[in-house]
C-alpha cells in the first residue's frame, strides 16, 4: 500500500483519486501545483471544483469506464487564483484493494501553451493559406493577362508581317520610287522601280547618301525639306533635279514624310515617294514659252492695228483741221460768204463722222458687241469656271473655298462673258499670291442675295490686296502692277459687268480685308 501511495505522489503531473460518486479522496503535489488548491481544500469535494463546466463523473465512473476502461477529454479548468487554462483529462478505472475506496484515477496534462501555439499556428496557417490563395489568384490573373498579351502580341506580329509584306509588294510593284532615308539623307531602303527611273539597282544605292545624286542647285532645298522640325507639317512635296546613272538630269517630285521619335521628338526616319515629272515640267515650260510668244504676237498685232488705226484716223482728222483753219481765216476776213462757210463746216463734219466710223468699226472688232443672255445659275457658273482653272490652281498649290447661298435666284446673263470675268479674277488672285506660303494660298468665293432684285459675288484671296490709292487706277487702261501685265483685265471685267446692268467694286486692303465684288441684277 505504501508503495502505491509513493507511486501516486511521484507522478509529476496532476493526479487525483475519485470515489464512485466522483468526489476527491486524494490529491497529489502535481494537482496542487496545477490548480492551486491544497489537498485539504480539495478532498471530499467534487472534481468539478476545478472545471469551467460541469462533468457527470459518477456516470462516467459507474457506466462508461466498466466498458471502455478509460475516458479522456479536453477540459477547461480554473485555478484557485482565477487563471483559466486547458488540459487533457484522463480517467482510468481502478481494480483491487485501493485505499479510501478509490474507484478511478484522474490525471491532467496541461495543454494550454500547446493549444495556444496550435491556435497561433492554425491562425498563421489560415493566414498563409489565404495569402497563398490570393497569390495563386494573382498569379492566375497575371498568367491570364500574360497569355492575353502574348496572344495580342502574336496578332500584332502577324499584322506587322502582313503590313510589311503588303508594303514590300506595293513598293516592289509601284512605278513610283519608294524610299526610306536616315536623317542625314542616307538610303535605308529603295524600291526596285529605281532601276527604271534612275538606272540604278537598289543594291547600288543602299547606304549611299541621296544628296550626291541631286543637282547642286537643288541640294539646299532638299536638305531643308529633310530637316524640317515642324511636327504639324509631316508631309511635304518638293521638286528637284536628280542625276540618272547615264549622267543626264531629270526633274523629280517627291512626297516627303517625317517619322519622329516619340520620346525626344527628333526625326527618326524620312520616307519618300518619288516620280519623274520631267515631261510635265518641260510641257509647262513649253506652254509658258507659247504664252510668251502669243503675248508678243498679240502686241505685234496690236501695234499693226494701232498703226492702221492711226493711218485711217489721221486722214479725216487732218481734213477736219484744214477745213476748220480755213473757216477761221475766212471768218477773219471782213468780207465772207456765209453759205461758203457753212459748206466748209459741213465738209469738216463729214470728215469727223468718217473718223468716228473708223473708231466704231475698231470697237466692234475688239468687243463682242450684243450680249447673248440666257437663264443661268451663278453657283454652277462658278464651279464650271473653277474647273477650267484647275490646272493653274494645282500648279500654284492654291485652294478654293466656296461659300454659296442656297436657293440663289436665277440670273439672265451672257455665260461666256461672266466666266471671262471669273477667270480673270482667279488668275489675278493666283498671281497676287506668288510670294505667299503655299499652305496659305486660298481663294474664297462667296455668293448671296443682296436683295430680291440682285445677287452679289465676292472674290477674296490671301494675297496683299489693293492699296487704297490704287482702287481707281486699276480700272485705267494699260495700268498694271505686273511685270508682264497688259493693264486691261479689270477694266474689261468692269465693262462686262456694267454691260449686264451691274456694279463692279473693290474694297482696299484695310485691316487685311481686301476683296473684289460684282453685283448682277436678277432680271
Amino acid at each position: 500500500m505504501e508503495y502505491a501511495q509513493s507511486l501516486f505522489e511521484a507522478i509529476t503531473e496532476s493526479a487525483v483519486l475519485l470515489d464512485r460518486t466522483g468526489r476527491i479522496i486524494d490529491w497529489n503535489q502535481g494537482a496542487i501545483a496545477t490548480f492551486g488548491y491544497h489537498k485539504k481544500e480539495a478532498i471530499g469535494k467534487s472534481l468539478n471544483l476545478i472545471y469551467q463546466q460541469h462533468h457527470p463523473f459518477p456516470k462516467i465512473i459507474q457506466e462508461i469506464l466498466p466498458d471502455e476502461k478509460k475516458w479522456s477529454a479536453e477540459t477547461r479548468y480554473i485555478r484557485k487564483n482565477g487563471i483559466k487554462g486547458l488540459c487533457k483529462t484522463f480517467i482510468t478505472l481502478l481494480h483491487g484493494n485501493i485505499p479510501n475506496k478509490a474507484a478511478a484515477l484522474v490525471t491532467h496534462h496541461v495543454i494550454t501553451q500547446y493549444k495556444n501555439i496550435e491556435t497561433e499556428l492554425h491562425e498563421k496557417g489560415e493566414a498563409l493559406l489565404l495569402q497563398l490563395q490570393n497569390q495563386i489568384e494573382l498569379y492566375y490573373h497575371m498568367a491570364g493577362f500574360l497569355i492575353k498579351n502574348i496572344h495580342e502580341n502574336e496578332l500584332l506580329q502577324t499584322k506587322l508581317r502582313e503590313s510589311e509584306l503588303r508594303f514590300h509588294l506595293l513598293a516592289e510593284n509601284a512605278t513610283d520610287v519608294i524610299s526610306r532615308h536616315a536623317p542625314d539623307g542616307t538610303y535605308l531602303y529603295i524600291s526596285p522601280s529605281c532601276k527604271t527611273q534612275l538606272g540604278y539597282t537598289p543594291e547600288e544605292l543602299l547606304n549611299y547618301n541621296s544628296y550626291k545624286f541631286i543637282h547642286y542647285e537643288d541640294v539646299g532645298k532638299l536638305k531643308k525639306a529633310f530637316n524640317r522640325r515642324k511636327e504639324n507639317s509631316k508631309h511635304h512635296t518638293l521638286m528637284y533635279r536628280m542625276r540618272r546613272k547615264e549622267g543626264d538630269y531629270r526633274w523629280f517630285e517627291s512626297n516627303i514624310r517625317h517619322i519622329y521619335d516619340e520620346k525626344n521628338r527628333l526625326i527618326r526616319e524620312i520616307q519618300s515617294a518619288t516620280r519623274d515629272v520631267t515631261d510635265r515640267v518641260l510641257d509647262k515650260k513649253a506652254r509658258l514659252r507659247g504664252q510668251q510668244l502669243a503675248h508678243v504676237s498679240r502686241l505685234s498685232s496690236m501695234e499693226e492695228m494701232a498703226s492702221g488705226m492711226a493711218h485711217e484716223i489721221s486722214q479725216p482728222l487732218a481734213a477736219v483741221v484744214n477745213y476748220t483753219q480755213g473757216c477761221v481765216r475766212y471768218l477773219q476776213n471782213n468780207q465772207h460768204d456765209t453759205n461758203q462757210v457753212i459748206e466748209i463746216m459741213k465738209k469738216a463734219v463729214t470728215q469727223a463722222e468718217r473718223a468716228g466710223e473708223v473708231i466704231h468699226r475698231l470697237k466692234n472688232f475688239f468687243c463682242k458687241g450684243k450680249l447673248f443672255k440666257t437663264p443661268c445659275k451663278m453657283n454652277s457658273i462658278i464651279r464650271e469656271t473653277v474647273s477650267l482653272s484647275r490646272t493653274d490652281l494645282n500648279a500654284s498649290k492654291t485652294k478654293i473655298d466656296f461659300d454659296f447661298a442656297k436657293d440663289l435666284q436665277m440670273i439672265f446673263a451672257d455665260k461666256i462673258q461672266i466666266q471671262q470675268v471669273l477667270l480673270n479674277l482667279i488668275q489675278n488672285a493666283i498671281d497676287a499670291m506668288q510670294d505667299t506660303t503655299q499652305s496659305k494660298r486660298r481663294i474664297h468665293i462667296q455668293t448671296k442675295s443682296a436683295d430680291i432684285n440682285t445677287i452679289q459675288i465676292t472674290v477674296q484671296d490671301s494675297g496683299p490686296g489693293f492699296p487704297k490709292d490704287m482702287t481707281e487706277k486699276v480700272f485705267e487702261p494699260f495700268f498694271t502692277t505686273k511685270a508682264h501685265g497688259r493693264g486691261m483685265g479689270l477694266a474689261i471685267c468692269r465693262s462686262i459687268i456694267e454691260a449686264h446692268g451691274g456694279q463692279f467694286l473693290i474694297n482696299p486692303n484695310t485691316n487685311h480685308h481686301s476683296w473684289i465684288r460684282f453685283i448682277l441684277p436678277v432680271n
